[in-house]
């Protein structure tokens, strides 16, 4: 079987388990890739992309690490259909390792930033709408730009499946956000910021050049519309929202992809450690010997909470405690 065949038969299986519609698209960019690289290299047949070939083409790759970590799961799962299927005796990624892939740093807006992109906006009725839905669903840009006009309920709710996961969103929106997507009636579309005549990936890569504009005008500075993702995320989150609960509203497939990305923004969880860590310094005896000894009748420090920061340190040994 050839490269192309083997790609071409992996496709049908992949129609056939009726995956998402991202990650059919995934596997056509690799398989083009793969292919390119097959009739450069001269390797006709699939059996014969070996380890080595496989290798050869990879270092070739100039993508990001996470890029490459998805294309190797892909094709860990190409593979291993093709030698289910006896089109190869063996994975040429059988001991292939993925790069090490650091999770992206969330980084969300302050309230400040917000009303700057906000009032950037303000002669733009389908930007600050835009922006407004960002904020307040937590949608990405793909599900944003592309959202139907009947996903948005009586009484504000936003019901939709993420077009990434497929998970169903529920989510309830601010009255202000709703008065902006409902000022951008047009009689005959089933869309608030798309056409539906070209690909959804398009119409998000349009609404993404069009408020990086928004924020280059703020003065924002490294501003990426997921950046109004994370900070919906966020906000929940110091509000004492439950991580789970957060990772429903997102949409995430996974908790554990929500504790990746937002686990240091875990109010609940901060407070818990920062509670079990101090019962364990009321232990210390160190602590004990060098807090300050309060006066009777006021309210006893507990150790840890002064500790070493406010005992008194003699001249000739402060440089060692600097």
């Amino acid at each position: 079987m050839t490269v192309a065949e083997a790609c071409e038969a992996y496709m049908r299986e992949l129609e056939a388990r009726n995956l998402r519609k991202s990650t059919k698209a995934s596997y056509r960019t690799l398989f083009r890739q793969l292919q390119a690289f097959a009739r450069e290299s001269g390797t006709e047949a699939v059996k014969d992309l070996d380890r080595e070939a496989i290798s050869r083409w990879r270092e070739r790759w100039d993508c990001a690490h996470s890029t490459q970590a998805k294309r190797l799961r892909l094709l860990r799962a190409f593979f291993s259909h093709a030698r289910a299927a006896a089109w190869i005796r063996e994975s040429p990624l059988v001991g292939v390792r993925r790069p090490q892939v650091d999770a992206r740093p969330t980084m969300p807006l302050s309230t400040d930033e917000v009303r700057a992109l906000l009032a950037a906006a303000a002669h733009k009725p389908k930007e600050q709408a835009l922006l407004l839905l960002l904020r307040y669903s937590g949608l990405a840009i793909l599900d944003a730009a592309t959202l139907r006009r009947d996903a948005l309920q009586p009484g504000g709710d936003l019901v939709l499946r993420r077009a990434k996961s497929g998970e169903l969103v529920t989510v309830a929106l601010p009255d202000v956000v709703v008065a902006a997507l409902d000022a951008l009636e047009e009689p005959g579309r089933d869309h608030y910021f798309w056409t539906g005549r070209s690909e959804p990936e398009t119409a998000a890569k349009y609404w993404r050049e069009r408020v990086r504009r928004v924020a280059e005008a703020a003065g924002l500075q490294g501003f990426h519309p997921h950046r109004l993702r994370d900070t919906f995320a966020v906000e929940l989150l110091l509000a004492d929202v439950s991580m789970g609960d957060v990772s429903t509203l997102l949409g995430h497939s996974s908790v554990a992809t929500t504790e990746r990305y937002y686990a240091p923004w875990n109010l609940a969880r901060r407070e818990r450690l920062g509670l079990i860590v101090r019962r364990v310094h009321r232990r210390d005896p160190l602590l004990l010997e060098v807090t300050p000894k309060k006066p009777p009748g006021t309210a006893a420090t507990a150790p840890g909470e002064a500790g070493l920061a406010t005992h008194h340190v003699p001249k000739a040994n402060r440089r060692a405690y600097a």
